[in-house]
């Protein structure tokens, strides 16, 4: 009898009411319509010795790269071992791109492709800017001399502190830092340098570079201990330089965080969601969930060394409770989600908070 090797990059997906199996391995998906194909892969899985095959359907599981023929030792030779858990081995195998869907057909032309797909969804193009409900408070005009440093130094000072002063931070400095790392940047961008050329252009320009200059990443300042600024949770509008306000009550900010009690000691907190709606639009494939990871860890050095050259501390972490966190700044958790946090402040740049350190 023929010896088959189960593709164990494969996975089962439910969705209204359709039952479809996901090759990760060449991206491709099958609705399946016949029980029989599932009784098969059960059998070959679970039996040493399944029964024989009918109706071909191996081949049909072999066609669908579910099943494939072994015809030496080796092919049953025990594969790499994966060191994290299946749901992270389902995103690295689902946001890789090596599929030949974007390879161009144009042999003169290779970016013929390209061009094709950006004018195929320019009509769907989605609101750049968030409008969100709330009282809106206009921030400082931002100076950024402070950010004249010497760019060595700011590195070499750059350090993460989980001990806090507890001290207020003035709004000029927090206007500052919102508008190095978030801000949105005028002038001669390239933006504009393609539109004289006639190219329609979408986005805007930061101080860090996005993917499809979309600026999927949303800034959300959680003013603790800020001077000139109520206590509360604002959305920052780069279209303005300015603050919507989302709720003054901050509750359960330490639960939130996983207890990690040091963080409430800051100044302000920023956290950081990205608008998935925005990369859906130019980035249908799963590999854009990279992209916004990308994207925030752009946005998160900006800020780092930006709030060092004010001689500020700094503390990042992506250890968080994603819904209550969502809930807190009240997003919906699909169109746009939480992603990571930041926290600033006067500190003592101690990377030992007051706690462990009465453990330790």
């Amino acid at each position: 009898m023929k010896k088959y090797k189960i593709n164990e990059d494969v996975i089962f997906t439910i969705k209204k009411g359709v039952f479809a199996l996901w090759n990760l391995t060449n991206g491709e998906q099958y609705q399946i319509y016949d029980h029989k194909y599932l009784d098969r892969i059960y059998e070959l899985t679970t039996f040493s010795e399944p029964r024989a095959a009918v109706d071909n359907i191996d081949e049909d599981l072999i066609d669908a790269g579910i099943l494939e023929l072994a015809t030496t030792k080796t092919d049953f030779e025990k594969p790499q071992q994966w060191g994290w858990d299946e749901i992270a081995k389902i995103f690295h195998l689902g946001t890789k791109h090596n599929f030949p869907c974007d390879i161009s057909k144009d042999s003169e032309n290779p970016e013929a492709a390209y061009v094709d797909f950006c004018e195929s969804i320019a009509a769907n193009m989605p609101s750049i800017h968030i409008e969100r409900d709330g009282a809106i408070t206009n921030l400082p005009n931002p100076s950024l001399l402070q950010l004249e440093a010497s760019l060595l130094n700011t590195l070499k000072n750059r350090k993460t502190s989980r001990h806090f002063k507890n001290i207020e931070t003035d709004v000029h400095i927090v206007s500052d830092l919102l508008f190095a790392t978030f801000g949105k940047f005028h002038g001669d961008t390239h933006e504009d340098a393609l539109a004289r050329r006639g190219i329609k252009t979408i986005g805007y320009r930061r101080s860090s570079p996005s993917a499809g200059c979309l600026q999927a990443t949303e800034a959300y300042l959680i003013a603790l201990n800020v001077k000139g600024l109520q206590k509360g949770i604002y959305h920052y509008r780069p279209q303005d330089h300015s603050l919507s306000l989302v709720k003054h009550d901050i509750v359960d900010l330490s639960k939130t965080l996983c207890h990690q009690t040091f963080a409430t000691e800051a100044s302000f907190l920023i956290v950081m969601t990205s608008r998935f709606d925005k990369l859906w639009w130019k980035y249908p494939h799963s590999r854009a969930y990279r992209s916004a990871l990308l994207d925030v860890g752009h946005l998160s050095q900006t800020f780092n060394l930006s709030a060092t050259a004010y001689k500020l501390d700094t503390w990042l972490s992506g250890y968080f409770i994603d819904d209550m966190l969502n809930k807190l700044l009240e997003v919906d958790g699909i169109n746009e989600h939480s992603i990571f946090v930041m926290a600033s402040g006067a500190g003592y740049s101690d990377p030992i908070s007051p706690n462990m350190q009465k453990l330790i």
